[in-house]
Protein backbone atom coordinates (compact mmCIF):
# COMPACT_ATOMS: atom_id res chain seq x y z
CA UNK A 1 0.00 0.00 0.00
CA UNK A 2 3.12 2.25 0.43
CA UNK A 3 4.08 2.16 -2.86
CA UNK A 4 0.12 3.97 -3.80
CA UNK A 5 0.68 7.06 -1.57
CA UNK A 6 -1.52 5.46 1.04
CA UNK A 7 -2.88 9.27 2.65
CA UNK A 8 -2.64 7.34 6.18
CA UNK A 9 0.85 8.56 6.08
CA UNK A 10 0.08 11.91 6.83
CA UNK A 11 0.86 14.93 4.51
CA UNK A 12 2.90 14.69 0.98
CA UNK A 13 5.82 16.05 2.00
CA UNK A 14 6.11 13.28 4.93
CA UNK A 15 4.85 10.80 2.87
CA UNK A 16 7.81 11.40 0.18
CA UNK A 17 10.48 11.19 3.34
CA UNK A 18 8.94 7.88 4.52
CA UNK A 19 8.91 6.33 0.66
CA UNK A 20 12.60 7.74 0.14
CA UNK A 21 13.76 6.45 3.76
CA UNK A 22 12.25 3.09 3.27
CA UNK A 23 13.78 2.92 -0.44
CA UNK A 24 17.47 4.02 0.05
CA UNK A 25 18.70 0.63 1.94
CA UNK A 26 21.74 -0.49 0.03
CA UNK A 27 21.53 -4.20 2.09
CA UNK A 28 18.02 -5.56 0.26
CA UNK A 29 19.04 -4.57 -3.07
CA UNK A 30 22.75 -6.16 -3.25
CA UNK A 31 20.95 -9.05 -2.06
CA UNK A 32 18.86 -9.44 -4.46
CA UNK A 33 21.67 -8.49 -7.21
CA UNK A 34 23.77 -11.31 -5.17
CA UNK A 35 21.39 -13.80 -5.58
CA UNK A 36 20.15 -13.11 -9.16
CA UNK A 37 23.56 -12.76 -10.85
CA UNK A 38 24.64 -16.06 -9.04
CA UNK A 39 21.62 -18.12 -10.53
CA UNK A 40 22.98 -16.54 -13.65
CA UNK A 41 26.63 -17.86 -12.74
CA UNK A 42 25.49 -21.20 -12.87
CA UNK A 43 23.47 -21.10 -15.29
CA UNK A 44 25.73 -19.23 -18.06
CA UNK A 45 28.98 -21.51 -17.90
CA UNK A 46 27.25 -24.87 -16.29
CA UNK A 47 24.21 -25.02 -18.34
CA UNK A 48 25.07 -25.86 -21.79
CA UNK A 49 27.50 -28.68 -20.02
CA UNK A 50 24.36 -29.79 -18.21
CA UNK A 51 22.24 -30.36 -21.31
CA UNK A 52 25.21 -31.98 -23.14
CA UNK A 53 25.19 -34.35 -20.28
CA UNK A 54 21.59 -35.01 -21.19
CA UNK A 55 22.52 -36.06 -24.35
CA UNK A 56 21.39 -32.65 -26.54
CA UNK A 57 23.83 -31.77 -29.77
CA UNK A 58 25.32 -28.61 -31.03
CA UNK A 59 22.26 -27.33 -32.61
CA UNK A 60 19.73 -28.72 -29.79
CA UNK A 61 21.96 -26.96 -27.33
CA UNK A 62 21.73 -23.59 -29.33
CA UNK A 63 17.84 -23.91 -29.90
CA UNK A 64 17.22 -24.46 -26.01
CA UNK A 65 19.37 -21.77 -25.23
CA UNK A 66 17.54 -19.38 -27.68
CA UNK A 67 13.94 -20.52 -26.06
CA UNK A 68 15.64 -19.43 -22.43
CA UNK A 69 16.74 -16.13 -23.78
CA UNK A 70 13.26 -15.51 -25.42
CA UNK A 71 11.99 -15.22 -22.11
CA UNK A 72 14.25 -12.02 -21.92
CA UNK A 73 12.02 -10.33 -24.80
CA UNK A 74 8.59 -10.57 -23.69
CA UNK A 75 9.15 -11.21 -19.80
CA UNK A 76 11.05 -7.48 -18.61
CA UNK A 77 8.31 -5.56 -20.62
CA UNK A 78 5.24 -6.88 -19.10
CA UNK A 79 7.10 -7.14 -15.62
CA UNK A 80 8.08 -3.37 -16.84
CA UNK A 81 4.70 -2.29 -17.49
CA UNK A 82 2.72 -3.72 -14.91
CA UNK A 83 4.93 -2.31 -12.49
CA UNK A 84 4.53 1.12 -14.02
CA UNK A 85 0.62 0.84 -15.29
CA UNK A 86 -0.37 -0.04 -11.51
CA UNK A 87 2.51 1.11 -9.10
CA UNK A 88 2.68 -2.60 -7.63
CA UNK A 89 6.51 -2.88 -8.25
CA UNK A 90 7.01 -4.91 -5.24
CA UNK A 91 4.56 -7.49 -5.87
CA UNK A 92 5.59 -7.97 -9.25
CA UNK A 93 9.53 -8.69 -7.84
CA UNK A 94 8.66 -11.20 -5.14
CA UNK A 95 5.45 -13.21 -7.06
CA UNK A 96 8.30 -13.33 -10.17
CA UNK A 97 10.67 -14.91 -7.91
CA UNK A 98 8.35 -17.23 -6.27
CA UNK A 99 6.75 -18.50 -9.46
CA UNK A 100 10.39 -18.63 -10.93
CA UNK A 101 11.53 -20.97 -8.22
CA UNK A 102 8.20 -23.23 -8.56
CA UNK A 103 8.81 -23.26 -12.39
CA UNK A 104 12.31 -24.66 -12.10
CA UNK A 105 11.47 -27.74 -9.51
CA UNK A 106 9.42 -29.31 -12.91
CA UNK A 107 13.50 -29.88 -14.71
CA UNK A 108 13.61 -33.10 -12.49
CA UNK A 109 10.27 -34.34 -14.67
CA UNK A 110 11.53 -33.06 -17.85
CA UNK A 111 12.37 -35.48 -20.98
CA UNK A 112 13.03 -34.85 -24.32
CA UNK A 113 13.71 -31.08 -26.01
CA UNK A 114 9.68 -30.00 -25.71
CA UNK A 115 9.50 -30.56 -21.90
CA UNK A 116 13.22 -28.65 -21.41
CA UNK A 117 11.61 -26.00 -23.64
CA UNK A 118 8.86 -25.26 -21.48
CA UNK A 119 10.25 -25.66 -17.87
CA UNK A 120 13.26 -23.30 -19.45
CA UNK A 121 10.99 -20.74 -20.84
CA UNK A 122 8.53 -20.69 -18.13
CA UNK A 123 10.85 -19.95 -15.40
CA UNK A 124 13.15 -17.65 -17.04
CA UNK A 125 9.79 -16.17 -18.04
CA UNK A 126 9.53 -14.98 -13.97
CA UNK A 127 12.93 -14.69 -13.74
CA UNK A 128 13.69 -11.84 -15.73
CA UNK A 129 10.62 -10.36 -14.96
CA UNK A 130 11.75 -9.34 -11.44
CA UNK A 131 15.14 -7.03 -12.96
CA UNK A 132 13.62 -4.12 -14.62
CA UNK A 133 11.63 -2.84 -10.75
CA UNK A 134 14.41 -3.29 -9.09
CA UNK A 135 16.42 -1.62 -11.84
CA UNK A 136 14.99 1.33 -12.17
CA UNK A 137 14.17 1.95 -8.85
CA UNK A 138 18.02 1.76 -7.64
CA UNK A 139 18.52 4.36 -10.79
CA UNK A 140 16.30 6.28 -9.04
CA UNK A 141 17.21 6.25 -5.66
CA UNK A 142 20.58 5.73 -5.99
CA UNK A 143 22.08 7.39 -8.89
CA UNK A 144 26.00 7.12 -9.77
CA UNK A 145 26.05 4.58 -6.76
CA UNK A 146 24.00 2.24 -8.85
CA UNK A 147 27.12 0.98 -9.49
CA UNK A 148 28.80 0.32 -5.92
CA UNK A 149 25.18 -1.35 -5.11
CA UNK A 150 24.79 -3.78 -8.57
CA UNK A 151 28.57 -4.83 -7.95
CA UNK A 152 27.09 -7.06 -5.40
CA UNK A 153 25.36 -9.64 -8.40
CA UNK A 154 29.20 -9.70 -10.10
CA UNK A 155 30.28 -11.16 -6.46
CA UNK A 156 28.10 -13.60 -6.58
CA UNK A 157 28.37 -14.65 -9.96
CA UNK A 158 32.09 -14.98 -9.36
CA UNK A 159 31.40 -16.92 -6.07
CA UNK A 160 29.05 -20.05 -8.40
CA UNK A 161 31.56 -19.88 -11.24
CA UNK A 162 34.65 -20.89 -8.94
CA UNK A 163 32.94 -22.77 -6.39
CA UNK A 164 30.85 -25.03 -8.45
CA UNK A 165 33.35 -26.16 -11.22
CA UNK A 166 35.61 -28.07 -9.08
CA UNK A 167 32.16 -29.73 -7.65
CA UNK A 168 31.38 -30.51 -11.31
CA UNK A 169 34.33 -32.18 -12.12
CA UNK A 170 33.93 -34.54 -9.13
CA UNK A 171 29.96 -35.27 -8.87
CA UNK A 172 29.40 -34.12 -12.73
CA UNK A 173 27.08 -31.69 -14.17
CA UNK A 174 23.09 -33.15 -12.61
CA UNK A 175 25.02 -30.89 -9.38
CA UNK A 176 23.69 -27.45 -11.34
CA UNK A 177 20.20 -28.35 -11.16
CA UNK A 178 20.10 -28.14 -7.61
CA UNK A 179 22.76 -25.46 -7.06
CA UNK A 180 20.21 -22.91 -9.34
CA UNK A 181 16.82 -24.08 -7.15
CA UNK A 182 18.64 -22.81 -3.84
CA UNK A 183 19.75 -19.82 -5.43
CA UNK A 184 16.10 -18.98 -6.91
CA UNK A 185 14.55 -19.91 -3.47
CA UNK A 186 17.15 -17.20 -1.97
CA UNK A 187 16.93 -14.98 -4.54
CA UNK A 188 12.55 -14.92 -3.41
CA UNK A 189 13.90 -15.00 0.06
CA UNK A 190 16.02 -11.81 -0.48
CA UNK A 191 12.72 -9.97 -1.85
CA UNK A 192 11.01 -10.16 0.99
CA UNK A 193 13.65 -7.63 2.56
CA UNK A 194 13.23 -5.21 -0.24
CA UNK A 195 11.18 -2.19 0.84
CA UNK A 196 8.79 -0.56 -1.04
CA UNK A 197 10.56 -0.39 -5.13
CA UNK A 198 8.28 2.86 -5.54
CA UNK A 199 9.65 5.86 -8.34
CA UNK A 200 10.82 9.24 -6.05
CA UNK A 201 7.97 11.68 -5.89
CA UNK A 202 8.48 15.00 -8.51
CA UNK A 203 5.25 16.37 -8.94
CA UNK A 204 5.42 15.81 -12.73
CA UNK A 205 3.28 14.16 -14.90
CA UNK A 206 4.58 11.00 -16.27
CA UNK A 207 6.17 11.74 -20.04
CA UNK A 208 6.15 9.26 -22.51
CA UNK A 209 9.54 8.09 -23.69
CA UNK A 210 11.21 10.07 -26.07
CA UNK A 211 12.79 9.70 -30.00
CA UNK A 212 16.19 7.76 -30.15
CA UNK A 213 15.58 4.97 -28.09
CA UNK A 214 15.47 2.90 -31.12
CA UNK A 215 19.01 2.92 -32.67
CA UNK A 216 20.36 2.65 -29.09
CA UNK A 217 17.99 -0.71 -28.80
CA UNK A 218 19.29 -1.40 -32.26
CA UNK A 219 22.62 -0.91 -30.67
CA UNK A 220 22.12 -3.06 -27.83
CA UNK A 221 20.34 -5.65 -29.61
CA UNK A 222 23.54 -6.28 -31.39
CA UNK A 223 26.08 -6.36 -28.52
CA UNK A 224 23.81 -9.64 -27.69
CA UNK A 225 23.57 -11.36 -30.71
CA UNK A 226 27.66 -11.01 -30.21
CA UNK A 227 26.99 -12.82 -26.99
CA UNK A 228 25.60 -15.58 -28.41
CA UNK A 229 28.32 -17.83 -28.84
CA UNK A 230 29.90 -16.95 -25.74
CA UNK A 231 27.05 -17.21 -23.61
CA UNK A 232 26.19 -20.98 -25.09
CA UNK A 233 29.48 -22.06 -26.03
CA UNK A 234 32.11 -20.49 -24.09
CA UNK A 235 32.41 -23.68 -22.06
CA UNK A 236 31.59 -26.04 -24.39
CA UNK A 237 34.40 -24.25 -26.45
CA UNK A 238 37.06 -24.52 -23.61
CA UNK A 239 36.41 -28.10 -22.75
CA UNK A 240 36.84 -28.94 -26.91
CA UNK A 241 40.44 -27.23 -26.68
CA UNK A 242 41.24 -29.55 -23.39
CA UNK A 243 40.03 -27.21 -20.45
CA UNK A 244 39.14 -28.88 -17.12
CA UNK A 245 36.02 -27.39 -15.68
CA UNK A 246 38.21 -25.57 -12.55
CA UNK A 247 39.69 -23.58 -15.71
CA UNK A 248 36.63 -22.94 -17.52
CA UNK A 249 35.22 -21.73 -13.98
CA UNK A 250 38.49 -19.83 -13.52
CA UNK A 251 38.01 -18.08 -16.81
CA UNK A 252 34.49 -17.18 -16.23
CA UNK A 253 35.39 -15.83 -13.12
CA UNK A 254 38.76 -13.49 -14.31
CA UNK A 255 36.14 -11.65 -16.31
CA UNK A 256 33.87 -10.64 -13.48
CA UNK A 257 36.63 -9.92 -11.12
CA UNK A 258 37.43 -7.18 -14.03
CA UNK A 259 33.78 -6.21 -13.95
CA UNK A 260 33.33 -6.09 -10.17
CA UNK A 261 36.16 -3.34 -10.24
CA UNK A 262 34.92 -1.40 -13.22
CA UNK A 263 31.17 -1.05 -11.10
CA UNK A 264 33.15 -0.13 -8.31
CA UNK A 265 34.59 2.77 -10.29
CA UNK A 266 31.57 3.04 -12.66
CA UNK A 267 31.03 6.96 -11.43
CA UNK A 268 34.42 7.62 -12.25
CA UNK A 269 34.30 6.70 -15.76
CA UNK A 270 31.17 8.47 -16.36
CA UNK A 271 32.70 11.85 -14.82
CA UNK A 272 36.01 11.76 -16.34
CA UNK A 273 35.13 10.39 -20.04
CA UNK A 274 31.66 11.05 -22.44
CA UNK A 275 29.07 8.47 -21.54
CA UNK A 276 28.24 8.10 -25.34
CA UNK A 277 31.73 7.70 -26.51
CA UNK A 278 32.19 5.31 -23.73
CA UNK A 279 29.44 3.77 -24.47
CA UNK A 280 31.12 3.37 -28.67
CA UNK A 281 34.40 2.26 -26.70
CA UNK A 282 32.53 -1.24 -25.30
CA UNK A 283 31.70 -2.03 -28.67
CA UNK A 284 35.05 -1.63 -30.35
CA UNK A 285 36.70 -3.49 -27.43
CA UNK A 286 34.10 -6.15 -27.86
CA UNK A 287 35.27 -6.73 -31.41
CA UNK A 288 38.98 -7.23 -29.79
CA UNK A 289 37.65 -9.68 -27.43
CA UNK A 290 35.62 -11.85 -29.57
CA UNK A 291 38.66 -12.17 -31.81
CA UNK A 292 40.95 -13.17 -29.32
CA UNK A 293 39.21 -16.18 -28.50
CA UNK A 294 38.75 -17.00 -31.93
CA UNK A 295 42.41 -17.08 -32.79
CA UNK A 296 44.02 -18.27 -29.60
CA UNK A 297 42.31 -20.71 -28.31
CA UNK A 298 44.86 -23.15 -26.83
CA UNK A 299 46.44 -19.91 -25.58
CA UNK A 300 45.31 -19.62 -21.71
CA UNK A 301 46.86 -16.32 -21.22
CA UNK A 302 45.58 -14.88 -24.31
CA UNK A 303 41.71 -15.96 -22.83
CA UNK A 304 42.76 -14.68 -19.80
CA UNK A 305 43.67 -11.33 -21.56
CA UNK A 306 40.33 -11.85 -23.55
CA UNK A 307 38.28 -12.41 -20.32
CA UNK A 308 39.52 -9.01 -18.32
CA UNK A 309 37.56 -7.01 -21.44
CA UNK A 310 34.36 -8.26 -19.55
CA UNK A 311 35.42 -5.50 -17.19
CA UNK A 312 34.31 -3.18 -20.25
CA UNK A 313 31.97 -5.30 -22.56
CA UNK A 314 29.75 -6.36 -20.24
CA UNK A 315 30.71 -4.21 -16.42
CA UNK A 316 31.31 -0.64 -18.45
CA UNK A 317 28.27 -1.48 -21.51
CA UNK A 318 25.97 -2.63 -18.98
CA UNK A 319 25.90 0.23 -16.33
CA UNK A 320 26.20 2.96 -19.40
CA UNK A 321 23.04 0.92 -21.06
CA UNK A 322 20.37 1.38 -18.08
CA UNK A 323 21.77 4.83 -17.33
CA UNK A 324 21.04 6.20 -20.85
CA UNK A 325 17.98 4.36 -21.42
CA UNK A 326 16.85 5.84 -18.27
CA UNK A 327 17.05 9.36 -19.91
CA UNK A 328 14.55 8.52 -22.50
CA UNK A 329 11.82 7.86 -20.61
CA UNK A 330 9.85 10.47 -17.99
CA UNK A 331 9.36 9.78 -13.97
CA UNK A 332 6.15 7.49 -15.00
CA UNK A 333 7.77 5.04 -17.68
CA UNK A 334 11.44 4.48 -16.14
CA UNK A 335 10.49 0.53 -15.56
CA UNK A 336 8.65 0.29 -18.79
CA UNK A 337 12.47 2.29 -20.37
CA UNK A 338 14.36 -0.61 -18.80
CA UNK A 339 12.08 -3.24 -19.84
CA UNK A 340 12.56 -1.91 -23.76
CA UNK A 341 16.02 -2.38 -22.61
CA UNK A 342 15.75 -5.79 -21.26
CA UNK A 343 13.44 -7.00 -24.21
CA UNK A 344 16.32 -6.13 -26.53
CA UNK A 345 19.02 -7.52 -25.13
CA UNK A 346 16.64 -11.07 -24.75
CA UNK A 347 15.45 -10.67 -28.46
CA UNK A 348 19.93 -10.29 -28.96
CA UNK A 349 20.26 -13.12 -26.59
CA UNK A 350 17.99 -15.75 -28.87
CA UNK A 351 18.92 -14.72 -31.74
CA UNK A 352 22.81 -15.23 -30.51
CA UNK A 353 22.21 -18.28 -29.20
CA UNK A 354 20.06 -19.91 -32.27
CA UNK A 355 22.60 -19.10 -34.81
CA UNK A 356 25.62 -20.15 -32.48
CA UNK A 357 24.42 -23.77 -32.52
CA UNK A 358 24.46 -23.43 -36.23
CA UNK A 359 27.53 -22.07 -36.81
CA UNK A 360 29.22 -24.11 -34.84
CA UNK A 361 27.94 -26.75 -36.87
CA UNK A 362 28.92 -25.05 -40.20
CA UNK A 363 31.79 -22.62 -39.53
CA UNK A 364 33.55 -24.28 -36.78
CA UNK A 365 34.41 -23.00 -33.22
CA UNK A 366 36.75 -19.91 -34.36
CA UNK A 367 34.66 -19.36 -37.19
CA UNK A 368 31.77 -18.89 -34.52
CA UNK A 369 33.65 -16.32 -32.67
CA UNK A 370 34.89 -14.35 -35.80
CA UNK A 371 31.15 -14.10 -36.70
CA UNK A 372 30.56 -12.59 -33.41
CA UNK A 373 33.45 -9.98 -33.71
CA UNK A 374 31.22 -9.22 -36.94
CA UNK A 375 28.08 -8.90 -35.28
CA UNK A 376 30.12 -6.42 -32.55
CA UNK A 377 31.69 -4.13 -35.66
CA UNK A 378 27.63 -3.77 -37.17
CA UNK A 379 26.43 -2.50 -33.23
CA UNK A 380 29.99 -0.48 -33.29
CA UNK A 381 28.80 1.55 -36.49
CA UNK A 382 25.22 1.68 -35.18
CA UNK A 383 26.13 3.02 -31.84
CA UNK A 384 29.01 5.87 -33.33
CA UNK A 385 26.53 6.93 -36.52
CA UNK A 386 23.88 7.53 -33.48
CA UNK A 387 26.46 9.34 -31.31
CA UNK A 388 27.20 11.99 -34.42
CA UNK A 389 23.08 12.18 -34.44
CA UNK A 390 23.12 12.63 -30.74
CA UNK A 391 26.20 15.50 -30.47
CA UNK A 392 24.63 17.07 -33.37
CA UNK A 393 21.64 17.24 -31.71
CA UNK A 394 22.76 18.78 -28.79
CA UNK A 395 25.26 21.28 -30.06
Amino acid sequence: MLERGSSRLGPPDRRNRIVRRLASGDWPRSAFYWFYFSAMGALLPYWPLYLRSRGFGPRALGDLMALFALSRIVAPYIGGWLSDRFGQRLTVVRGGALLAFVCFLLIVYAHGFVAFAAVMVSFSFFWYATLPPVEASTLAFHGDRYGRIRLWGSIGFIVVVLGLGPILDRLGAQVTVPVIAILLFGLWLATLGLAPLGAPPTGLAPAPIRRGLAPFLVACFLMQVSYGPYYTFYSIYLAHYGYDKAAIGALWALGVVCEVVVFWQAGRFFARFGEWRLFAFTFGLAVVRWLVIAGFPRSWPALALAQTFHAFTFGLYHALAVRLVSRYAGPGAKARAQAYYGSAAGAGAAVGAATSGYLWAAVGPQGMFLSAAAVAGAGFLVITAHLKTHEQETC
